[in-house]
This record gives C-alpha cells, structure tokens and sequence, in this order.
C-alpha cells in the first residue's frame, strides 16, 4: 500500500466505492470477543496449570492462555458436532467458562504474575522495541480481513457455521473439512463479532507464542541477548505475515512454544509453573494435541513430548514415573486432537479431507480433487536431496520459491546451533542439547517431505533459537557483540519493508482517516494482478445488479466472504461436487444441467485462476468447461451484466 495511494484515498475526499462497510464489524465487538474468549480460556487454563503459590509467575500465564484455548476448542468441537450451540448458545458457554477464574479469587490468587517492584529494576531498554513492535502490528489486527485464506475460508467458514448453527462440511469448501482448532475458536466468538475478532486473536496468540521464546531465552541468556533473539525470529517476513493476515499457525506457535516452556521446567520450575506431578504430561497433551488439532502440520508436535519421556527413561532410576508420564501425555494429546479430525471423518469419510483421498475413497471426482490439493502444496520450494540441503539457507531469502522467508538472521541462528552442537559433543551439556537438534531436525524433515511453504517450517525454527542460545553462550565479550549486532543488522535488512505501507493503512483505517472499503480494495488485488483492484467493484456490482434472493457459482474466484449474496464455488478440481473433472463440461447443455441442479441465478468467473496456490499443470484441464460456458454465451442461455478486467458476471437465463 504506497503512500501516495493513501493521501489520493484520505476520508474527506469522494468515496469511490460508494459500498458500505462500516456496519459489517466493530473493533469494540471484536476487543469484547476476545476478552470473554481469553478471560474464559485463563479460567479453563487454571483447572490443570495451577501454581501453589499466592502470586503466580508470568509463566502460568503463558501456560493457561494456550491451554484454556486448547480445552475451549476441543468442547467447542464436540457441543457443535452435536449442534448444541445454535442460536448464540456459544456465549453462554464462553460466559459460563470464565467463571472459573473465581477460583483463584476464593484462593486468594492474583490475576497478576508475582514482578519485583518497579522502583527496585534497573533500567532496560528491552521492552522499547518490543512495544513499538505490538504498537505496529495491532494495526492489521483491528483493520477488516483483506488476505486470500481470511477471504476463502478463516472468516467465510465462522459465517457460514454462525448461519446453520453448526460447525457443518461444505462440498463447495474443501477446507471446511480441515480440523479447523482456529475456526472453531472464531465460530464460537462470532456472535459478539466475526469480521475482526478473528484477526485480533490470531494477534495475540502471536504475542503469547512469542512470550516464552523469550522467557526461555531468558534462562540462558541476558536480558539484551534474549530480546535481540527474540525480535530477530519476531520481525521476519513469514512471523509477520502470519500476525498480519489471521494464519493460524500463529496458534499452532503459541501451542508449541507453550509446550517447550512446560518441557523446560526442572524439579523447582514445576512447582512455580503450576505443572507439578501429573500436571505436567496432561498439560503437553492440551498443548501438543491442540497443535495438531489446527491442522495436520501441527501432528509431527506430538512426538516431542515423547521424545522428552523417552530420554527420561533412559536417564531415570526410577522407571514408573517417565512411563506414566509418556502414558498419560499421549492419552491426553489423542483426546484433544481426535475429535478434530472425528469430524471431518464422520462428514466425509476421510478425517484427512481433502488430502489423502486415496486411502479413504474411489470416488474419481474425489480423487481427482485430493491429488489437485496434493499438488498446490508440492509447488512449493525445491524438491530432492538438494532441495533438502540448499533448503535452511533458501528459507533466509526466497520468498517466491516458500512464499514466504525467515531473513538472513536464520543463517546465523543455524551457525549458532551448529556452533553449540560441535562443542557439547564431548561434554555432559550434550546430553542437553542433542534433543533440541533432534527436534529441529525432526520437524524440518517432515516439513520438506510435505508441503514447502514458510509458514508450515515455523515449528521448526522455533525450536531453532533454544539450541542457538546454547551456541551464544559460549562466546565471550566482544564476540558476542558482534554475533549480536549481526542479528540487529540481519533482521534489519530482511524486513519486509515493501509492507510498510500497509501497517500504515491499516492504523489509518482503523482511526478512520480512510475508509475500510479503500483499505480492502487495495489489499485484495490479486498476486497475478496485483494492480488491478476490481475485488470490491466486483463485490458492490453484485449488490446492485442482482437480485437479494440470488445465488451465485464462483469460477476461479473463491473469495466468498464479502460477498452480499449466496455463493458456491464451482472451480474444478478445488471442490468436487460440480464441473469435475471438467472434460465432460464441453457440451453447454451439461453446464446448463449443472447450473439448474445447483439452483445459480448468477456465474461470477474470473478471467484467470486467482489466488497464491498455483498448479499451472492442470489449467490446460479447465478448456473443456470453458469452451462449455462460451458456448453457453454464444446462445444466450448465459448473459453477461457486468465485466471488469478481472472479472464477468454471468446471469443464467430461465429458458
């Protein structure tokens, strides 16, 4: 978003688009969402992570947010399944949850983490650049959904499911049958509000997921060093984007962050934790099951903590308790992540939808669809021993190969790990430090071998800064400087600094100096376009030229949430109800057939395929269908209303 295109946009000047926004969501309602959400996760929290002591430290905070949100969804999943929450019933129950936050009060326990008095601190300067950080990325936070998952599914799935009243599978929207942890979270909020709460949380899941990086930097390190680390993995391109754009792998982070804070906790720290006992292995299982219950590049998580009991094994005297610990942890961790992945079992016959078709069904338009989803996440990175080696150092740089990058700090956080693991090979530290290697290693492997976007690596490099601060800490004096400065200057070189106009977009939308809907417009340009911004033209031409009863089949387009109608997608091979595969399309009457059964008054199709997912391979497919359509044109039996660069609108004729 340049400036210039700012200053042409400010409020006093004639709004273009002419298309109401403002009643669509309410930062007040989204704030109101997010405080009963996190008010009743930290209640939920506190019933398996409780401190004995009268003021708890910062990290049983850090620790009940992840939980509470763990043990929300999970009930938020089975009550919806069961279509018990219809209605708004899930503010009750938001409502009713957070009231066990009066347990700490009949405790006489504070809300607050235990702190030493200000006046007896030294003065540090680390949490300036930490607040001037949270400062610039609530902006996206509280400004409406503008990115293409926000659009396609993260928002447009909460609205269908606050709709029907349950959390349902849609054939049109194949990630519907995703396990969908995150949605469901935004399903149950969005009665209050459902435009901008969901960006809002996914905001301060990142803000909780980066809190214990920190804190367990802070173990190894000084205060300077470990903030320097931490806003070194903060201010990179894909951690940014997934704060910026609603991802959900910002919960998936704070999940496993949360998880590697309870691991860390010695004999003493368990006590202060609130994970003494058996706390302890059902805290992982909530914290590594709701990882794996975002999606499946969250399951891999589940075999740290196993990792964790294994080695306690090994090294116990006492063998009763690793093994009652490993029991209890994985019992949990199925029993949070199960019903996940139940639902899209029980809707469609694969609990994997829409991948791994083949292992669940024969159906060809099913098949069809499984390996086209299959084959938009292998587009991604470098495939082959070579992509496996050349991969850490590409991730520092390549956006275009993993849309997405970790900056030119990620080389030196793996010279740093590297560093630690050569010189605690001969000594006792290396019994410490091989685990994290071997996490990193674990999580990187099953990354390469599955689909090579940035933001799926991030469980990888999360573990990546523990095992460099194990490397920072044995350099000395002015070596450590200078590693330090190289991280300063790193991360301020790799920066996303394209996007700075749109953290200062969005504040200028959120105090409302420029209409949301400008703000949108500008955002939604396609990256095959990405000048062209007919997006919202699209979506106001579709409000005044067609009737409110329509319902509207999206070609090549699936960004469903603003628009003011009822729609379906229809593009082949993304869903498999309609037009797959589309070889047997050519014949109009047998799109005509389509279109009729579905009941569409209206065609809205892009004049390409839009969207970051691209599997160019199989476009040569879609002619069939689009010769169809053309031919449908040609007889009047489809006519066009409205047109654009990008975009026709098609009304379907009764004849």
């Amino acid at each position: 978003m340049p400036v210039s295109w700012i200053l042409r946009n400010r409020k006093h000047r004639k709004h273009e688009m002419n298309f109401d926004f403002q009643s669509l969501g309410s930062i007040s309602g989204a704030i109101a969402a997010n405080v009963l959400l996190i008010a009743a996760a930290h209640g939920v929290g506190g019933l398996v992570i409780r401190a004995r002591t009268t003021r708890p430290s910062l990290d049983v905070f850090l620790l009940r947010i992840p939980a509470g949100l763990s043990l929300i969804a999970a009930i938020g999943v089975l009550l919806g399944a069961a279509k018990c929450l219809s209605g708004g019933r899930s503010v009750w129950l938001l409502i009713g949850l957070s009231l066990f936050n009066l347990d700490s009060l009949r405790h006489r326990r504070s809300f607050w983490p235990a702190s030493r008095p200000l006046l007896h601190r030294r003065p540090s300067w680390t949490w300036l650049p930490a607040v001037v950080l949270l400062l610039i990325t609530l902006g996206p936070a509280l400004s409406y959904p503008t990115g293409w998952d926000e659009l396609v599914y993260h928002h447009e799935l909460p609205k269908r499911w606050l709709r029907d009243g349950w959390p349902a599978f849609y054939s049109d929207l194949p990630y519907s049958g995703f396990p969908s942890f995150g949605e469901i979270l935004f399903w149950l909020m969005a009665p209050i509000e459902h435009v901008i709460a969901p960006r809002l949380l996914t905001w301060v899941c990142w803000i909780v997921g980066l809190a214990p990086i920190y804190r367990l930097l802070r173990r190894r390190l000084r205060s300077g060093s470990a903030a320097v680390m931490t806003l070194a993995f903060a201010v990179s391109s894909t951690l940014l984007l997934i704060s910026e754009n609603c991802y959900v792998e910002a919960i998936q982070m704070m999940n496993f962050a949360g998880a590697l804070l309870a691991l860390s906790a010695g004999n003493r720290g368990r006590e202060r934790m609130g994970v003494a006992g058996w706390r302890k292995p059902v805290a992982l299982g909530i914290l590594t099951g709701g990882a794996a219950a975002v999606k499946l590049t969250g399951v891999p998580l589940l075999a740290v903590p196993l990792m964790h009991y294994a080695l306690e094994l090994f090294a116990a005297r006492r063998r009763r308790e690793p093994i009652g610990g490993g029991a209890i942890y994985l019992l949990v961790a199925l029993a949070i992540a199960v019903p996940f992945y139940l639902r899209p079992w029980l809707l469609t016959g694969d609990p994997f939808y829409p991948y791994y078709a083949h292992w669940f069904s024969h159906d060809p338009a099913r098949l069809e669809m499984s390996r086209y989803h299959h084959a938009l996440g292998a587009a991604f990175g470098v495939h082959g021993p070579a992509g496996f080696v050349a991969g850490p150092v590409l991730l520092a740089f390549d956006k275009e190969l993993y849309d997405g990058t970790f900056g030119w700090q990620l080389p030196i956080f793996l010279a740093l790990a590297a560093f630690a693991v050569l010189r605690a090979r001969r000594s006792r530290s290396s019994f410490l430090i091989a685990p994290a290697g071997i996490v990193c290693c674990l999580l990187y492997c099953f990354w390469f071998l599955t689909a090579q976007q940035a933001r799926f690596a991030i469980p990888a490099i999360l573990a990546l800064p523990l095992l460099a601060a194990a490397g920072l800490r044995k350099l000395r004096g002015s070596q450590r400087q200078l590693v330090l400065a190289a991280f300063v200057i790193a991360a301020a070189i790799s920066a996303p600094w394209r996007t700075a106009g749109s953290y200062f977009g969005s504040w200028l939308s959120v105090l409302g100096i420029i209409h949301r809907a400008d703000y949108v417009n500008e955002l939604t340009a396609p990256p095959q376009a990405p000048h062209e911004h007919d997006y919202l033209p699209l979506v106001r031409a579709i409000a005044d030229q067609t009737p409110p009863d329509a319902r509207l089949m999206l070609l090549f387009e699936h960004r469903g949430f603003y628009i003011p109608r009822s729609c379906t997608i229809g593009t082949p091979f993304f869903q498999e109800a309609v037009f797959t595969p589309p070889e047997r399309f050519s014949d109009p009457a047998r799109v005509m057939e389509i279109l009729r059964r579905e009941r569409i008054s209206h065609v809205v199709m892009a004049r390409e395929p839009l969207g970051p997912d691209r599997a160019g391979e199989w476009y040569d497919r879609f002619d069939p269908l689009l010769a169809g359509i053309g031919q449908c044109t040609d007889q009047g039996k489809l006519r066009a209303i409205w047109e654009s660069n990008l975009y026709i609108v098609l009304e379907v004729g009764e004849g």
